[in-house]
């Protein structure tokens, strides 16, 4: 895919000089810088997502205040049927 940018000649100037200084092309480098950026939002969105997911799955549930002692029981639920269920943050 191609686009097309707008960018003053000193800037390109500048940026094609450290380009060949680094190996690289100015081409590349562009790639590289959104194909980065993209990825970071990806990752953002994820992380978005999971602690929405687990914000929701904690709502009701008791709380523990500040200094609290955790014991290892603490790590697990139970539920009406006795059953164990792992405790999702951990």
């Amino acid at each position: 895919m191609s686009i097309t940018l707008s960018v003053p000649l000193a800037v390109v100037q500048g940026a094609r000089a450290y380009a060949e200084s680094q190996g690289t092309s100015l081409n590349a480098m562009i790639r590289d810088l959104l194909a980065r950026i993209s990825s970071v939002d990806a990752r953002k969105r994820n992380a978005a997502k999971a602690f929405r997911e687990v914000s929701a799955s904690v709502r009701g549930r008791r709380t523990f205040r500040a200094g609290y002692r955790f014991r290892r029981a603490d790590a697990y639920d139970r539920d009406d049927g006795g059953v164990r269920v792992r405790n999702p943050f951990k």
